[in-house]
């Protein structure tokens, strides 16, 4: 009888003791994963801002090598390009031999090709520039002095854009690449009477040129006649962008557009 009492008290603690034993191995396990969980997330997030940092030491590494080669470029080659033109003007004012004169004239208007094409290259490099304040500024510059020497009527608006966007040098070299191919067509063979320039950046920067009473063109068959505008299309492709054309009432319309902070986005060009 006493035994029997004894094991029914026995089972009856060993019922008692097995929830709390079991409460307590769950809590064990919870706790044991919630640490390792903890563990896992701090190494993760570590990790990511390991990345970063490598990532942002690289991009600062990069733009240092950009600006000190604009810098060299600058001080270096500009400086002995100014130097060549200056001599050739020089000798162009005392000369009377119509030989040299013409040789002379020849290497001072190559070298003034040379300057520019070199300023627009440093341009592009510095990282300085990597915005759209440094975009739209240097596009006002080169727009209205192309189009004065021209003799072009014009106007230029560029308003509602935030000038600290970061835009790449290698979208801005190829949004003003385009912009002044699309602009010596213009003056080539539009016949406009005026020339109006309009840019918007939002989600998009949009530059529009647009000739007024001019001849206009159909874009599709432009293409393939040696004007430029295939290799245009390509190279708005390749920066993840798109030219588009339209025309209303002997007005030419003519639209560049890129989506703004998507510097990874790209497209294969066209063969």
């Amino acid at each position: 009888m006493f035994e029997e009492v004894e094991n029914v008290y026995r089972i009856m603690v060993s019922l008692m003791l097995m929830p709390l034993m079991l409460f307590i191995i769950l809590v064990w396990f919870i706790f044991s994963y919630q640490k390792r969980k903890f563990l896992y997330e701090n190494e993760k997030k570590d990790a990511i801002l390991r990345e970063q940092s490598l990532k942002l030491q690289n991009q600062e590494a990069i733009e240092h090598e950009r600006n000190r080669i604009a810098s060299e470029m600058h001080d270096e080659l500009g400086s002995g390009l100014t130097i060549i033109q200056y001599l050739s003007d020089a000798i162009i004012s005392k000369t009377d031999d119509p030989v040299i004169l013409e040789d002379v004239t020849k290497i001072a208007g190559y070298s003034g090709v040379l300057v520019r094409n070199m300023s627009e290259i440093i341009w592009a490099m510095n990282s300085r520039f990597d915005n759209l304040d440094g975009l739209i500024g240097y596009l006002r510059r080169y727009i209205v002095e192309y189009l004065e020497d021209n003799k072009m009527d014009h106007s230029f608006v560029a308003d509602n854009f935030d000038p600290k966007t970061i835009i790449s040098g290698e979208k801005r070299r190829n949004l003003y690449l385009v912009v002044k191919e699309l602009l010596h067509n213009s003056i080539k063979y539009a016949n406009a009477s005026k020339i109006i320039i309009e840019i918007e950046a939002h989600s998009e920067i949009v530059i529009k040129i647009i000739e007024k009473n001019g001849i206009g063109f159909d874009p599709q068959i432009k293409k393939g006649d040696g004007n430029g505008l295939f290799n245009i299309e390509n190279r708005m492709l390749r920066i993840g962008g798109q030219i588009m054309y339209s025309k209303d009432n002997g007005d030419m319309a003519m639209s560049i557009c890129l989506p703004l902070n998507t510097d990874n986005f790209q497209i294969k060009p066209k063969q």
